[in-house]
């Protein structure tokens, strides 16, 4: 019985080991936040060197993230203006707090210590000893519970103190890097938009002046071949940034690749360890089980054979009961018949008749010990029972949850990553690195794409270092086109600028007259100078609006002028002043409206005529485009079978067209619908049965195009067409009308047969 009180002792003990053993990175913890209090006192003098060139940079910063706000359009209450965070201050306050989390780790684990040697204690204690000890033990859990509540409490204050002022500040790389990338794309963008342009003109004065094709050709040859060379070049530049980028890439995740293989070699360290140790905890618990499991089988045996004997004892003493109860009522029956037979011998007889009595109630006692004695060894018995069943079962359910636990180890196995997978990661992070340094030649990259070791990352790479040469291209067109919108848009800002200037003088003009008329202190005067003013802040498309309603108004006032005349003379005077005043100044505006009406009219005719000429140089330089654009296709030819960069055709054909846009695609479709034979034999076929049609047919085809083709002539068909349907049912309704009145007195006799007919007309 005391075997597996010990087991289980042990087994109890086990999970104090784990906490013990689990606990052991406080002391690293504490000592890391000692030596980070003992490296700030040390290096005081060096961070408060530090801290104005950190403050001075950091006020760069913001006004450098303020003005790329305003450059590129991010709200200034995003984060970058509100944002303030003291780094010595909350360096001091973390390092507090650090030391305050070491010391409490530390308490912690004295105070976990004391509270496994009083459980230990208690446990070894008798019972009486147990009901003293009890609230000492209950009060020292309290205590440590209220301590880890007031540890967790600080810690989570911490965290999200830490946590809100991390919260607000905006992340600072992406936008630098984005405006340090953009600066350096424009300046090289500009740099080559600056060398198209100088040979877009050479193209352009070449291609006025060249009258042999042949010259032409050799000279796009040799041209084609530089364009190609410094295509190339920046290729290969752009290539090796690239690879720089993805070097850089590919070094991170492959240090996280790393870390992350190290950790899982060591969960799988720990999980073998953990199983191995599970594993001989189970075979220990296999064997302690046998063995009770035995040993309860040799008690059960034994107790069996007890209970045999016991009950063989019983039984014999049953029998003897009975034989001496036999005996009893023999000698009973002897007692009566003596007593009976020999009343004289009554006192010679005594001696044996209380000697028998005696040694029947001596019997009696026996049985009735022997009585109790079975009964004592049954409830023994009953009781060993349920406490062997007691224990079978503790030891059942222990052995299930060892089992329990045993599965639950082999699942995190099974869920952990393989040596297998382990090894594919690896691969897959050479694969990387190869790509990334760009450390496989044309020779192995052929080997390896035509042997089975070529996986589907390897493609995808490939695949996505083309679509990003592809897309570097696209956005450097993109650059150029949206270079050139800026540019636009920067014209017309300046001559939007420049009718604001001007609009803005002749308001101050007219303001200026205003002022100068504005000698009478009369309400109307008054008045009329506010709707001059009104008139004046008004859009050019209100003027003529305004001038009409001046008429209208200024025609009753003439009236009221002329009538008041009559009335005084003193108010005829002041009157007459007031309008001719008012009059000078609607005549003036006037003036300097119809004299902007005439630049605004002259300079419609200018955009006009630049349009017209724009549109045909527009059209001579896109016919130029078509023909420089066959002539490209006609060099193009002599290249085909060249490979551009490493790698195989395939690849090489890849980076070709991926480098083609939609200027490109344009002019092709545009050459392309130019050499259509289907086209110009529709076209010529369409010629042919024009010119096999009479004149009348031509005629009648061509008014028909010129009347569906232009917009007067569609409306003004309409219109005669209605007009004349109109014209010729007044002509029927004026005759038949006539017809009446002129044939109204004239009756028809049906009596007497006569008929009046109507007269001509």
């Amino acid at each position: 019985m005391e075997a597996p009180q010990g087991g289980g002792g042990s087994d109890r003990d086990k999970p104090n080991n784990s906490s013990s053993t689990s606990s052991t990175p406080i002391p690293s913890v504490a000592t890391f936040w000692k030596g980070t209090a003992l490296l700030s006192h040390t290096s005081n003098f060096i961070t408060n060197k530090k801290s104005e060139r950190s403050a001075v940079v950091f006020v760069f910063y913001r006004e450098d993230m303020i003005s790329f706000s305003s450059r590129t359009g991010i709200p200034r209450g995003s984060g970058l203006d509100d944002f303030k965070f003291d780094l010595e201050k909350e360096r001091s306050v973390l390092d507090e707090q650090g030391l305050r989390i070491a010391e409490n780790q530390e308490n912690s684990q004295k105070n976990r210590r004391k509270l496994a040697e009083s459980t230990r204690d208690f446990k070894k204690a008798s019972a009486e000893e147990k009901l003293s000890l009890f609230n000492s033990l209950l009060k020292g859990y309290q205590e440590e519970v209220d301590n880890i509540t007031k540890r967790a409490k600080f810690g989570e204050n911490a965290f999200l103190n830490i946590y809100q002022k991390l919260y607000e500040a905006p992340d600072p790389y992406p936008v630098l890097a984005s405006v340090a990338e953009k600066d350096l794309k424009l300046s090289e963008l500009e740099s080559e938009n600056r060398k198209m342009k100088v040979e877009l003109e050479e193209y352009r004065t070449e291609a006025t002046h060249l009258k042999n094709q042949q010259a032409t050709i050799r000279r796009l040859e040799e041209r084609t071949r530089q364009l190609e060379q410094q295509m190339e070049e920046k290729v290969k530049e752009v290539v090796e940034i690239k690879q720089r980028s993805l070097a850089e890439e590919n070094q991170k995740t492959l240090e996280v690749l790393k870390e992350r293989e190290q950790l899982l070699q060591d969960q799988l360290r720990q999980a073998q360890d953990s199983v191995s140790n599970m594993q001989k905890l189970h075979e220990l618990a296999q064997s302690q089980l046998f063995e009770y499991r035995a040993q309860s089988e040799e008690d059960r045996a034994a107790k069996q054979s007890e209970v045999n004997l016991l009950m063989d004892e019983v039984e014999r003493a049953q029998t003897r009961l009975l034989s001496l109860e036999r005996e009893k009522g023999v000698l009973r029956s002897q007692l009566q018949s003596a007593n009976e037979e020999n009343g004289d011998r009554r006192s010679e007889d005594m001696d044996p008749n209380s000697i028998l009595e005696n040694s029947l109630s001596a019997k009696e006692k026996v049985i009735s010990e022997l009585n109790m004695e079975l009964h004592s060894v049954e409830s023994t018995l009953s009781n060993e029972r349920e406490q062997h069943i007691n224990e079978i079962k503790k030891l059942n359910a222990l052995l299930n949850e060892k089992d329990f636990a045993l599965e639950e180890i082999k699942k995190e196995l099974q869920a952990r990553p393989t040596a297998k997978l382990v090894d594919d990661l690896r691969k897959k992070v050479k694969i990387m690195q190869a790509v990334g340094y760009n450390s496989i030649e044309a020779e192995d990259w052929e080997v390896a794409t035509s042997g089975e070791e070529m996986s589907k990352l390897e493609s995808l790479l490939l695949d996505k270092n083309r679509k990003m040469e592809h897309e570097l291209t696209q956005l450097k067109v993109k650059l150029s086109e949206k270079k050139s919108l800026l540019e636009k848009a920067e014209s017309m800002i300046a001559e939007l600028t420049a009718k604001v200037n001007e609009q803005q003088r002749l308001i101050q003009k007219l303001e200026d007259d205003i002022l100068k008329g504005y000698s009478s202190k009369d309400r109307k005067v008054t008045l009329f100078d506010d709707w001059e003013l009104s008139e004046s802040r008004a859009e050019p498309s209100e003027k003529e609006a305004l001038d009409s309603f001046w008429k209208m108004l200024l025609f009753p006032l003439m009236y009221q002028k002329t009538f008041a005349k009559q009335n005084s003379e003193q108010k005829h005077v002041s009157s007459d002043q007031d309008q001719s005043s008012m009059l000078k100044v609607i005549c003036s505006q006037r003036d300097r409206f119809r004299t902007r009406l005439r630049e605004t009219e002259e300079e419609i005719r200018r955009l006009k005529e630049k349009i017209g000429v724009l549109t045909t140089e527009l059209e001579r330089t896109k016919a130029d485009n078509v023909k420089l654009y066959g002539k490209i296709r006609y060099v193009q030819d002599y290249n085909l079978e060249k490979v551009v960069s490493r790698g195989t055709k395939k690849h090489a054909e890849d980076l070709e067209s991926g480098f083609g846009s939609d200027v490109e695609s344009k002019y092709k479709k545009i050459y392309e619908d130019d050499i259509n034979p289907f086209a110009a034999f529709s076209k010529k076929e369409r010629d042919q049965r024009y010119k096999e049609l009479g004149i009348r047919d031509r005629i009648t085809l061509s008014s028909g195009r010129f009347l569906l083709g232009n917009k007067y002539a569609r409306c003004f068909a309409f219109f005669y067409t209605i007009g004349l349907h109109i014209l010729v049912f007044t002509c029927l309704y004026k005759m038949s009308a006539l017809s009446y009145l002129s044939h109204g007195p004239e009756e028809s006799l049906i009596g007497d047969k006569t008929i009046d007919l109507p007269h001509a007309l």
